[in-house]
């Protein structure tokens, strides 16, 4: 490994520890009294956590399972999975239930929302998890419910407000392969009316990698986060939110290595690449109680940056080939909500209107080594370099109605008018290293618009004190646009996504239970299914349709606590999701095939065991059913079944808490994503081991 630079980490540590242990005496009381630790607390069995098609975690169940980034959210909830190479969301797929994004120019089929606000593409979604309340995941196409259109399902992650007293957590880490990371978050009052909430995360590790040609690690990571948010309270039926979100990273190369390399975790590139992001969010909101129920409006606007992404496409000694991406991104959402307030048994309505105008422009140098031929004389080098600027406008109108049609039975309707917009704007120019002239693409400027309507119809009844029965249908949409890399009209346009999800359930248990959980079986028709490829006999890649896709699947969620000391999680989904009508890029058909980037199944589970009122200790166990990454399903570009074991032991007295941590156990190596183009894969992260401090007041 090269010499590194000093790390500025060690000396936030110092100063994190030397704070925390000042704080306990600069409490009013001069004695901080905590309550005692329990972990039902934490994540007892409760209706929220068992609803059908939603899962909900708090912070201690994301530590349990080893969830520190959007990127950990794998199994989380059952069917939900996101396939990366570790490039801080530039280029993730998130899966939910058979429904994805494409690499580069989709809509994301799964929405995030943050404090109300929604993200734009799945590359601009934060990667860190920082002073998190809540993340729920919702799926199935919740259109009528969100501003954000989500024909999948929804992220909802909740951060912490003040309340009447000054609080805080403190938080450092060290582990395997250097990493160490430390967090701070503070909320509380500054005036009767008026609160602050902040929060600060740095961190850094070498890499997994190692670069044997250059004598140093690969892919080494280094990160900064920051929030804050002001609170202005003037009345109790009025709130005003400021909030700012703040994300820098400064990484090396993708995590990339060749399938056939026999070593996984080494490369010998002539290029160590890189990868620098940074995420800027502002965002208001207002909020007022009225007598009749509430409104709620929020403003943002949300700023991407990537410059750059250097990856060696060969990845080796040689310069064969190379690709150089800037890429800016910039959002402006408006949301404004009405909700009504009803009694139980009463009848309840929301509705609101939603606005976005998102705007991306890439500049995307490619550099290769083409094959000598009659034509190409040897060491002809390629120069391709392509502009673009994409722009996406939506506006939408969302409503539904929850109808009590009997004591044990309510009926929900939904309903989603929008129109969307999308517009092109392409250049290329191509150069050699022998000066051969080549003539530049034609300028590719479109624009399309099109109106949408999609509903929801939903209905629950009680079975019992402890039982109900759920149905839902509804319609999803997902967007038409266009892609980037390519000059022909007809391949640059794709069309929109139109699905129909269905689901029946039951969920069992109430609060008073040790045990309860649900039980959910679901099948949705996807028509005209956006997923990327190379254009054959070319550089391109574009977004095409399949013409229909099926998927069907089941989803298991429970609790169970059979003393009072002991619990255990379970969240578990299988997904079929296969094409019905559909050709390759040679012509050849696949129906039956299962689509890429959506395992077989997923697999979350965690036993938790408190030993004394301080100790306790958790293990957890996270499986990946197979998954292709190409329509054929080839057994090269085809990631097999595998399982991660983590593990905790935490120590916790008076606002104090140490644990100890292990990930990925048993060490096992897999991919969690292949570029079938260049015959590379990403290795997942291999076994890790570490220590946490941390103090709460």
């Amino acid at each position: 490994m090269s010499a590194k630079p000093t790390s500025r980490l060690p000396v936030l540590l110092t100063a994190v520890l030397l704070f925390a242990g000042n704080s306990s005496n600069a409490a009013d009381s001069g004695t901080t009294v905590m309550t005692p630790f329990k972990v039902e607390a934490e994540f007892g069995v409760d209706g929220l956590r068992i609803q059908p098609s939603t899962a909900v975690l708090n912070p201690y169940l994301l530590e349990q399972h080893g969830i520190q980034q959007l990127q950990d959210l794998s199994g989380a909830a059952p069917n939900l999975f996101v396939s990366n190479s570790d490039t801080r969301g530039f280029g993730d797929v998130i899966a939910l239930r058979g429904t994805t994004n494409s690499i580069f120019f989709s809509s994301p089929g799964v929405a995030l929302y943050i404090d109300d606000v929604p993200s734009g593409s799945v590359s601009a979604y934060p990667s860190g998890l920082l002073n998190i309340e809540s993340l729920t995941v919702k799926a199935g196409p919740q259109g009528t419910e969100y501003g954000r259109n989500a024909a999948g399902g929804v992220i909802e992650v909740r951060t912490r407000e003040p309340g009447n007293r000054h609080q805080g957590k403190l938080q450092v880490a060290y582990g395997s392969f250097a990493s160490s990371a430390a967090q701070a978050s503070f909320e509380g009052p500054l005036s009767p009316t008026l609160g602050y909430s902040v929060g600060v995360g740095l961190e850094e590790r070498e890499g997994f990698i190692t670069n044997s040609l250059q004598k140093k690690s690969a892919d080494d990571r280094r990160s900064v986060s920051a929030r804050g948010a002001l609170f202005w309270r003037p009345d109790s039926a009025t709130k005003l939110r400021l909030s700012l979100r703040h994300e820098k990273t400064s990484d090396d190369a993708t995590r990339l290595t060749s399938l056939y390399s026999p070593d996984r975790f080494s490369v010998a590139s002539n290029i160590n690449g890189e990868t620098k992001v940074e995420r800027t969010q502002y965002s208001a909101q207002f909020r007022r109680q009225l007598g009749w129920g509430s409104l709620v409006a929020t403003s943002a606007r949300q700023s991407w940056k990537l410059d750059p992404s250097l990856t060696d496409l060969d990845l080796s000694p040689m310069s064969l080939a190379y690709s150089r991406v800037v890429q800016d991104e910039d959002l402006w959402t408006h949301e404004l909500r009405v909700e009504s307030k009803a009694a139980a048994g009463q009848p309840r309505w929301r509705a609101g209107v939603f606005a976005s105008d998102l705007d991306t422009t890439s500049d995307a140098q490619r550099e290769f080594m083409v094959p000598p031929s009659a034509y190409v004389p040897p060491g002809f080098i390629q120069t391709e370099r392509t502009q673009y600027t994409i722009g996406q406008k939506n506006l939408a109108a969302f409503g539904s109605l929850e109808q009590p049609l009997a004591p044990k039975t309510q009926l929900k309707l939904g309903v989603r008018v929008e129109d969307t917009s999308s517009s092109i704007d392409r250049s290329k120019v191509s150069s050699n290293n022998f000066r051969f002239p080549t003539p530049p693409e034609p300028r590719l400027t479109r624009d399309q618009n099109r109106n949408e309507f999609s509903a929801s119809a939903g209905l629950q009844h009680g079975l019992s004190s402890s039982a109900n029965l759920i149905f839902r249908s509804a319609l999803g949409k997902k967007p038409e646009g266009f892609s980037g890399f390519t000059s022909n009209p007809n391949l640059a346009r794709f069309n929109n996504e139109r699905q129909w999800s269905n689901e029946v359930g039951i969920t069992f248990g109430d609060a008073r239970s040790r045990f309860g959980g649900s039980l959910v079986g679901y099948w949705a028709t996807i028509k005209d299914y956006q997923f990327e490829r190379t254009v054959p006999n070319s550089t391109d890649y574009v977004v095409v349709n399949a013409k229909e896709v099926s998927s069907r699947g089941i989803e298991a969620k429970f609790m169970w606590s059979p003393v009072e000391k002991l619990w255990w999680d379970v969240q578990l989904g299988t997904t079929q999701a296969n094409f019905e009508d559909h050709a390759d890029s040679s012509g050849a058909k696949v129906n039956g095939r299962q689509v890429p980037f959506v395992p077989k199944y997923t697999l979350r589970t965690g036993v938790t065991l408190s030993l004394t009122q301080a100790l306790s200790v958790n293990a957890s166990y996270a499986a990946t059913g197979s998954t292709a990454y190409d329509e054929r399903n080839t057994a090269t570009f085809t990631q097999k079944a595998y399982g991660l074991f983590n593990a905790q032991i935490r120590y916790r007295v008076e606002g104090w808490t140490v644990a100890v941590y292990g990930h990925n156990l048993t060490d096992r190596r897999y991919d969690q994503f292949i570029n079938p183009e260049i015959f590379a894969g990403s290795p997942g992260a291999p076994r890790r081991v570490g220590v946490q401090l941390s103090f709460e007041y």
